[in-house]
């Protein structure tokens, strides 16, 4: 099968970026693959790169520049590949896209924080340019629609006119021998930091602390029992979450660790994962924590959370800004070490369901769906 892939960036360090190239990885095994991106910073054997023309600044030029070259190349292409598939609204015309979130929803719950986020975005040209293109690309420019989560799913129908046989539910995957349970790597992290082994180990992960929840975390801290560490992993503004743990008095119970070059390393040192996210289309933190054997604390607005059953690989959040019902959970796992240690069992033999293998699989029979 000859595949087009298009993408914005392609590396393992973004959700979107690393999707394509755990998919691309798989694919050029027996088929041949191409890619369509600005920026490439992985090498794959075989992979047929194409590198695309860009304007960098301002941002509403380079955004519709890229959409504008990237549409213009499928109508070149579409004779010339079995299957092109784009990465949310990177071109208004593709055979597949894949919506890692749905943009107009995203929307409306920014405008829930206030007028200032209502007023900017009516006025932001970016933002009215990136909704224009979702609509194009789901309601006419595009034959079937993956959806990274039943939630993406059921705010594409709620704001798209499209039927709902057009989409197709396939999670984003994990790399199982990357993330996976480490003992060797748990104490590297631990004496980096002056972590005791009788401290359990709260891990928090996400570039977007105020989205996910860090504030609900850290106020939960004094409700929370026993001797607790929290690792914040993540490159965003700290200063107001330091002032509020200082505030609060523990302080010296979080470690902000900035961004990390290897995150496993962080898993392997931790005991519970913690992520009180208010809006997450999907949360691929969330399924690396399971394949690494964390039990995982999660607000039910995540989009992983279609993976999980309460209870089982870890407790789900009905409120995450809840500090008392966070507290609540962490201090079931941080009293019962044997409920704990069978989560984390669980969790890993959960997310082994989730292998890339599997999902790249399943996208395949998708493309050759459409074929016939």
């Amino acid at each position: 099968m000859r595949i087009a892939m298009i993408t914005r960036g392609f590396n393992k360090q973004g959700g979107v970026s690393r999707y394509v190239v755990e998919l691309a990885e798989r694919f050029v095994r027996e088929n041949e693959v191409h890619l369509l991106t600005i920026d490439c910073n992985y090498i794959i054997p075989n992979l047929i790169v194409h590198k695309k023309p860009t304007i960098k600044k301002p941002y509403l030029l380079h955004i519709m520049f890229d959409v504008y070259h990237n549409t213009k190349c499928f109508e070149k292409m579409k004779k010339s590949f079995d299957i092109i598939h784009s990465q949310g609204t990177y071109s208004k015309k593709c055979d597949i896209v894949t919506m890692h979130s749905c943009h107009k929803a995203w929307n409306e719950y920014y405008k829930s924080w206030g007028f200032i986020r209502r007023l900017r975005s009516r006025i932001d040209p970016v933002n009215s340019f990136a909704l224009s293109v979702e609509r194009e690309v789901i309601e006419k420019g595009s034959r079937k629609i993956i959806a990274v989560s039943e939630g993406v799913k059921r705010e594409i129908l709620k704001y798209y006119d499209v039927p709902e046989e057009k989409i197709i539910v396939i999670p984003n995957g994990v790399d199982l021998e990357e993330f996976k349970p480490y003992p060797e790597k748990r104490e590297k992290i631990r004496e980096k930091y002056g972590i005791k082994e009788n401290e359990i180990v709260l891990m928090f992960s996400g570039y977007e602390f105020r989205r996910k929840g860090l504030e609900y975390i850290i106020k939960a801290l004094p409700l929370v029992k026993g001797k607790v560490k929290l690792l914040v992993v993540g490159k965003d503004d700290p200063n107001y979450y330091k002032k509020l743990a200082s505030k609060l008095g523990v302080s010296n119970k979080i470690i902000f660790t900035g961004f990390v070059p290897d995150i496993s390393e962080y898993y392997a040192a931790s005991d519970i994962f913690v992520f009180p996210t208010l809006y997450e289309p999907f949360g691929l933190v969330i399924t690396e924590a399971l394949a690494s054997g964390l039990p995982v604390i999660v607000s039910e607005f995540a989009g992983a959370t279609d993976i999980m059953n309460d209870g089982h690989e870890g407790l789900l959040l009905k409120n995450p800004t809840n500090p008392k019902e966070i507290a609540e959970k962490v201090n079931i796992l941080v009293e019962d070490e044997n409920l704990r240690k069978q989560m984390s069992r669980n969790a890993r033999k959960t997310a082994e369901k989730y292998s890339w293998d599997i999902i790249a699989e399943k996208t395949l029979k998708v493309y050759e769906g459409l074929r016939k």
